[in-house]
């Protein structure tokens, strides 16, 4: 069991905020216990279109569900409130002093990454190696390393390796839907923009990704001319 540990310390008289996530030996989070009551987290309440699960199956959304009690918790936060954030996991620990946004964006993208959506699976190795408040440098870095790691292992097992980024576009394009998808639901939920605009931070790698694999990889090149 791997364990992260967020808390979110206010200087205003808002309470400060701690949250606890539990991953399996499958990278994937362990549910709340507690049983989710609340609409928009249902499978069909804007559902997403490229949605692997059917209502008849499954009651609830496996990202709304997982994030529901997150939601609720940063529902009337603004992203431009100051906040001092600290991350606890096995190796070490972060901190930042910064806007809220600077550290939910990261948990909410944890949590997305490891709630079993199939369109998710691809992030689950960086969910592993959690790193919060990544630049959007190491962010892209991170992305292809998993990608060429990946192609590697599939290299292994069927001789076949591929290095035209097709499939990586493919699939950040279907995680952006979903990430649509969740912005969707949390619409008519939230109050305060602290979960949108986090939401939307998320939303902006697949736009840099894409950017990034036009210009051929132009950002990153330098750091291996050696």
């Amino acid at each position: 069991m791997i364990t992260i540990e967020y808390s979110f310390g206010f200087d205003s008289d808002r309470e400060d905020f701690f949250f606890t996530i539990e991953l399996d030996d499958s990278i994937q989070a362990v549910p709340d216990p507690h049983p989710c009551t609340v609409e928009w987290a249902r499978l069909d309440y804007c559902q997403c279109e490229i949605c692997p699960f059917s209502v008849s199956e499954v009651e609830f959304c496996p990202i709304a569900r997982n994030v529901s009690g997150l939601a609720a918790t940063f529902a009337d936060v603004f992203s431009i409130e100051e906040v001092h954030i600290s991350v606890r996991v096995e190796e070490r620990i972060y901190m930042k002093t910064g806007r809220v946004t600077d550290g939910l964006r990261s948990l909410l993208g944890l949590y997305m990454a490891t709630s079993g959506c199939p369109h998710m699976a691809i992030l689950r190795p960086m969910a592993r190696f959690h790193l919060p408040f990544a630049s959007m440098e190491e962010t892209i870095f991170r992305h292809f390393s998993c990608f060429f790691m990946r192609q590697y292992f599939e290299y292994q097992k069927t001789g076949h390796l591929d290095f035209s980024l097709e499939r990586l576009s493919e699939r950040m394009a279907l995680v952006d839907k979903v990430n649509r998808g969740i912005c969707r639901r949390l619409e008519v939920f939230t109050g305060a923009d602290a979960n949108r605009n986090a939401l939307t931070i998320l939303n902006s790698i697949s736009m840099m990704l894409d950017m990034e694999m036009s210009a051929d990889f132009d950002t990153l090149r330098p750091l291996f001319d050696y």
